[in-house]
């Protein structure tokens, strides 16, 4: 396989990764998983700033700001206390 051909072959499967990326956005939530606080979707900053979690094709969750980095903190806990 040739340079051309490889990156035609990227090109093709990095669209269809797009693609299937912008066809779950139809599953996102209207409300953070959470705390329930709205979540605007015309709004770019919020766009930008909340946290969208994917495990499967049918599971969207979205979280804002400040319940995502209570988590994530919570996590480094755990992390630091299950290493003693």
């Amino acid at each position: 396989m040739n340079r051309k051909q490889r990156r035609a072959a990227a090109k093709d499967t990095s669209q269809a990764d797009v693609s299937d990326k912008l066809m779950m956005f139809d599953k996102l939530p209207d409300e953070c998983l959470a705390c329930v606080k709205p979540f605007d979707k015309n709004d770019k900053q919020m766009a930008l700033t909340w946290n969208v979690v994917i495990r499967d094709e049918d599971t969207v969750r979205l979280y804002c700001p400040d319940c995502w980095s209570m988590a994530q903190s919570a996590v480094e806990k755990f992390k630091k206390e299950n290493k003693k």
